[in-house]
């Protein structure tokens, strides 16, 4: 058999599932990953035009690629039977570079490592990762672009994410997509692109462009934020939202790719244009081929053991428990036992449901609310509350969250809570935001029907064995906070969070099937 029959179809079976996981994250409503449709192209476009040069080297299976391959396979095992997509993903940048070294040896891919690691840049981060990457550059370019813009003389007031410049009738709203990690991974694969694949082999200068291209698109997106400022001080903020908010994304990636581009040219004319210990990027030199008796044309090593391993793997990724439908969350009554619903201002609604696709994204699933109650003392509480079926691994442990609200965590740990089933533990946390320095009592459970515990280490590990015999338990998390007032302790507003856990458990339990 060829080494198409032999590894790489079986291979696209094995992570066909993974792959379809890949495109949709690629299709996310917050487009971190949308550059992952080009990386392909360039890999075909780059294999082609260098096909002349790697083709003179014969094939030569070599065995040392499974160093590569073999514990590819095996995460991804490990990810399809947790249904962990991420992992199943990242094993990817191992699987390719790896077979390809089992399949055609070392003397044929001279010079074409770069085009195997690219594979880097086809993987998004796991969802967590994301969110918290997400929410520090969003905080950076939020608070660095308002200093910027009151440098200028915006006298832009902020609050939260709303940035209020001087004599504006309302805020600018700083969305999540508007962090600039979109553009901090793009300019990452831009700048690999040209290091690699464009330009002298110098291991200066492809450090160089790789350094740079993090902080400037950082930097890039505070300028964009203080111009979006500025422009909302001076034309309005329905301009500012609207064409200005095009054009000013227009002219930060013509900045960007006009600064890697001056940067690598700057660089070319610098004499640097070889070092010693570069890699060779443009045509890789001859080498002779190998005779027929040595390399023969028919793939001899796989001996199609990969066909049975990509079958397991393939139906691992596809078959999975049927989630469950409903709008479970949205059931949580408005008005009980001594609470009440509190409706967002118009504002604030709005913000919501800007960002709600980000929110599904992020948590997984659409079966959850954001809601603010008020107990019978007039006294506020911040509740999600979000069900999982199969998706149970999207569900994060609280402190990220809270960490992730730009709150310092004072305090973590695990309390019982009289009135649950006898000897469960609920998550505990004081945190201070940061920038108002307001106080907060979080107290957070995991549940099911039968089972409860603010532990998400138990959780997860509760949830472990039905995913291995591809059932699904389904659950909820609920998240109860509450602001410390006029310098009352701690205690007084766990109370406050303590008796909401106790009347709504019970509720949500009766939501599942």
């Amino acid at each position: 058999m060829t080494a198409v029959g032999t590894v790489w179809l079986p291979l696209l079976l094995a992570y066909a599932g993974t792959l379809a996981w890949c495109v949709e994250r690629w299709n996310a409503p917050n487009g971190y990953f949308a550059h992952g449709f080009l990386v392909p192209l360039v890999m075909l476009l780059v294999l082609c035009s260098r096909r002349a040069s790697w083709r003179t080297a014969a094939a030569a299976p070599d065995r040392r690629g499974l160093w590569l391959l073999a514990p590819a396979l095996l995460l991804h095992f490990v990810g399809a039977l947790l249904l962990i997509d991420s992992m199943s993903a990242a094993t990817l940048v191992l699987a390719v570079p790896g077979a390809a070294w089992f399949v055609y040896g070392r003397a044929r891919l001279r010079g074409l490592w770069p085009v195997l690691w690219l594979t880097v840049f086809l993987v998004p981060l796991p969802l967590f990762v994301e969110g918290r990457l997400a929410f520090t550059l969003k905080e950076v370019a939020v608070s660095g672009g308002s200093w910027l813009a009151n440098l200028l003389g915006a006298g832009v007031v902020r609050d939260g994410d709303l940035l209020r410049p001087a004599g504006a009738q309302r805020g600018l709203f700083v969305a999540a997509a508007c962090s600039g990690l979109r553009s901090l991974f793009a300019m990452g694969t831009l700048a690999y692109c040209l290091a690699f694949f464009v330009g002298a082999p110098s291991l200066w200068r492809r450090s160089l462009l790789l350094v740079v291209a993090a902080p400037a698109a950082i930097l890039a997106n505070v300028v964009r934020i203080a111009v979006l400022c500025l422009l909302a001080r001076w034309v309005g903020v329905e301009f500012a939202e609207g064409t200005g908010h095009t054009l000013a994304n227009i002219a930060e990636w013509v900045s960007l790719l006009a600064l890697l581009l001056g940067l690598d040219r700057w660089l070319s004319r610098g004499g640097r244009g070889t070092s010693a210990g570069a890699v060779a990027s443009g045509p890789v030199p001859a080498v002779p081929a190998v005779p027929a008796a040595v390399a023969p044309r028919r793939f001899g090593l796989a001996r199609g053991w990969l066909w049975p391993v990509a079958l397991l793997l393939s139906w691992l990724s596809f078959v999975r428990p049927a989630p469950a439908v409903g709008d479970r969350a949205e059931r949580l009554p408005t008005t009980f036992a001594g609470y009440r619903l509190l409706p967002r201002s118009a504002d604030a609604e709005r913000r919501f449901r800007r960002d709600l696709p980000q929110f599904r994204d992020l948590l997984g699933t659409d079966d959850f609310v954001w809601r603010h109650y008020v107990d019978l003392d007039q006294r506020p509480l911040n509740v999600v509350l979000l069900f999982h079926d199969h998706n149970w691994k999207s569900v994060h442990p609280p402190r990220l969250c809270i960490e992730g609200s730009d709150m310092a965590i004072e305090a973590d740990e695990l309390v019982p809570l009289a009135g649950l089933d006898a000897g469960v533990l609920v998550s505990r946390i004081v945190a201070r935001q940061r920038r108002t320095g307001a106080r907060f009592v979080t107290l957070s459970v995991f549940g099911t029907r039968d089972w409860l515990s603010g532990d998400y280490w138990a959780f997860a590990w509760h949830h472990l064995p039905a995913a291995v015999l591809r059932r699904n338990e389904s659950g909820f998390l609920l998240r109860v906070e509450s602001k410390l007032e006029n310098g009352e302790l701690p205690a007084a507003a766990e109370a406050r969070c303590a008796a909401f856990v106790r009347t709504v458990v019970p509720l949500l339990r009766g939501l599942l099937p």
